[in-house]
């Protein structure tokens, strides 16, 4: 079964792109089919893939159309078949997307003065458009084996609706007090969309990212641990490396841009503790994972 996860984080600059990106690409290694989709207006999701949003032709559809449009996802993502087995897709982002949550209450506030809908009404159509990205990655269920969102730093319109249309949710965060004050309403709202929309929305847990293994880092490690339930935590922590930076910037994965070296290394740990945590599925392609033994080999060459 197709598993979706979001990223989430109130906190910018915290890894969630990198995370996505990364923990997608060393799925994909593992064999799985992956689609990442781009939720944050900044778009770095899209340009990790080596695409900008701006160029992208006319006829590509982005997570905007999910929105206004209603667009299945299984008619937005765009395949990548060179890269990595051909597992990996795309739900490209767009800026526009900063402009849905306007859009949508200009719409219901039009409605509501000319009197063609009431207030009762009105919150129904939130409802709707609460859940109008669920309903576009339902399109994906038993086609890809994982879906991961990515998110802005915003508790706004995009990442309540990410949240709706998972089955779990990741919290990557540096060790840092910024980023710990901001978990308590992070999950005030998960409980809320646990309440309200999606009762089976599941932590799948907490990644410590761009550790450098100072006395800071263990201090926040065991804040992290008093305020979770034990086996939250994530045991794989992902060390700051440089290597990130460099994907990035060439518009690559990790595990293109640097197998074999503790970049993605630890992506790949990360990737075989989360299939141990949603319970081991089997790629719903059975395809081999042989990409990863090219990828792998190619770097013990030199």
């Amino acid at each position: 079964m197709t598993k979706i996860i979001t990223t989430t984080n109130q906190k910018g600059g915290c890894g969630k792109t990198t995370a996505v990106i990364s923990l997608a690409s060393a799925l994909a290694m593992r064999g799985f089919t992956v689609t990442v989709v781009d939720c944050d207006p900044q778009t770095n999701a899209t340009q990790a893939f080596g695409v900008e949003a701006e160029d992208l032709d006319d006829d590509q559809f982005t997570v905007v159309d999910a929105f206004l449009a209603k667009k299945p996802a299984d008619q937005i993502e765009m395949s990548f078949p060179d890269r990595i087995g051909g597992r990996l897709y795309l739900v490209p982002g767009s800026r526009g997307v900063s402009t849905v949550q306007f859009r949508f209450d200009a719409h219901i506030n039009e409605r509501l003065a000319t009197q063609e809908i009431t207030q009762i009404d009105a919150d129904n159509v939130k409802d709707d458009q609460r859940r109008r990205l669920k309903t576009s990655l339902d399109s994906l269920r038993g086609k890809r084996d994982f879906v991961i969102i990515d998110t802005g730093p915003e508790l706004g319109l995009m990442m309540t609706t990410a949240l709706i249309a998972a089955d779990y949710y990741l919290i990557p965060m540096i060790p840092s007090g910024y980023d710990l004050k901001g978990l308590k309403l992070l999950m005030k709202a998960v409980n809320q969309i646990r309440e309200r929309y999606q009762p089976n929305l599941e932590l799948l847990g907490v990644l410590l990212s761009k550790v450098k293994g100072t006395k800071l880092d263990e201090q926040i490690r065991d804040i992290l641990s008093a305020a979770f339930e034990e086996g939250d935590l994530m045991k794989t922590e992902i060390a700051d490396s440089v290597r990130h930076r460099e994907a990035t910037l060439y518009g690559v994965s990790i595990h293109e841009h640097a197998p074999g070296q503790a970049a993605s290394m630890q992506y790949l740990s990360l990737a075989d503790e989360i299939l141990d945590r949603v319970g081991n599925p089997k790629p719903i392609t059975g395809l081999p994972a042989s990409q990863e033994v090219s990828l792998e080999t190619r770097a013990a060459e030199g």
